[in-house]
């Protein structure tokens, strides 16, 4: 039983009674139904009954209706089949729509009771419910879930930052046969290298976007909690270990699941530069900063002369590299990667070239002898 539970399980009684989503209030429900009538609903073909009846099970808090929950949450692998490879809401038919809400209204349940869900279902959820698997592959046994740890690290599933995230934490914790190496191979160290006249300064340029959101009505339909998952600690969030990197959920009430990034509030979980660094600093038994080297670099050139900007490329370039080679020799030391995988698996160093000198000048040309592991990006700003 998950140690967050109690509190977390006494919030969710109190909020049980106002069920309102996304603006919309919907039914009450002042009686609680026979089990048998509960179990009535979930087994109904009817996605808003099997929604009903999740929203009656988790009231009664009745641990024996959990094989009902468990048998629903595994037949979702043949609406997610049916749907393509595309998970997109505009992809699914209304049915579909309703089948995916009444499942997210099951796995809300599941995680409420505290269930132990089969890596078989998880794996057929992952795609459409990403962060309601990252909670319930927390709760395995690490032994059990690493296989689909490793896959879920390693997909690329719309909008599951967080599941990756996950993923990666619980395989920090027993690090199978190369996963380290591709850790620290993906990591992207973004430099940022502006290249202006003497005596002129930097000219920062900012660009922004927005989002956005629009209220999706579902009448008749009972709430149902979703969850936002974030490293940072929350007042009464559900916790989900995850060794020295735990993160917590943070559960809100919805009518209709949306798996979208207007259903993220706060600062998203994802499984960034920064993230990745944490995790190898875990294994190694270090604070990131013990490695000497930065995910996000700025550094200012003064164009001389061809040969003196190379020359300052180079020397930049290099320290980079040695740096990167002494934190894979690191990780060899302690057997976390093999001799191959030490030679090979360096981080990627992003180098965008923002040449604020003016038209007047000559295009800079990419150097030859940058290393693989080095893009080479050239903007201009000339005015």
């Amino acid at each position: 039983m998950n140690s967050a539970c109690p509190l977390f399980c006494c919030v969710l009684a109190l909020t049980f009674f106002v069920r309102t989503g996304q603006g919309q209030t919907t039914a009450q429900s002042p009686t609680i139904p026979s089990k048998s009538k509960i179990e009535g609903l979930l087994l109904s073909n009817d996605p808003k009954s099997i929604a009903w009846g999740a929203h009656y099970a988790v009231l009664a808090g009745d641990q024996s209706l959990l094989p009902d929950l468990l048998s629903v949450a595994a037949k979702w692998q043949l609406t997610s089949e049916s749907s393509g490879e595309d998970d997109s809401s505009a992809r699914l038919t209304a049915a579909q729509l309703d089948e995916r809400d009444s499942t997210a209204a099951i796995l809300d349940d599941l995680i409420v009771m505290d269930a132990s869900v089969p890596v078989t279902t998880l794996r057929s959820l992952a795609k459409d419910f990403p962060n309601f698997v990252a909670i319930l592959l927390s709760r395995l046994p690490l032994e059990e879930s690493q296989p689909l740890s490793l896959e879920l690290y390693r997909s690329d599933i719309k909008n599951g930052y967080s599941l990756q995230y996950v993923s990666a934490a619980l395989l920090a914790q027993a690090p199978p046969s190369g996963f380290v190496a591709d850790l620290l191979s993906s990591i992207h160290v973004r430099a940022r290298i502006f290249v202006t006249k003497p005596g002129v300064e930097v000219k920062q340029h900012l660009r922004g976007g927005s989002l956005g959101c629009v209220d999706v009505p579902h009448d008749q339909w009972p709430s149902f909690g979703i969850y936002t998952l974030s490293q940072y600690r929350i007042a009464d969030a559900l916790i989900v270990p995850l060794g020295g990197h735990p993160v917590y959920a943070v559960r809100s009430e919805t009518i209709h699941y949306r798996n979208d990034a207007c259903e993220m509030t706060g600062v998203p979980l994802v499984l960034g530069p920064e993230q990745k660094l944490g995790f190898l600093a875990q294994m190694l038994g270090i604070e990131p900063d013990r490695f000497g080297w930065k995910i996000e670099i700025q550094q200012n050139i003064e164009f001389n002369s061809d040969q003196q900007f190379f020359d300052a490329v180079h020397s930049f370039v290099a320290l980079q590299q040695q740096q990167y080679k002494r934190t894979a020799a690191a990780l060899f030391a302690k057997n976390l990667m093999t001799t191959s995988e030490q030679e090979k698996s360096l981080p990627q160093l992003d180098m965008y070239i923002e040449d604020q000198r003016g038209s007047d000048y000559t295009p800079i040309e990419k150097p030859s002898f940058l290393p693989s592991n080095v893009m080479w990006s050239l903007q201009s700003w000339n005015e």
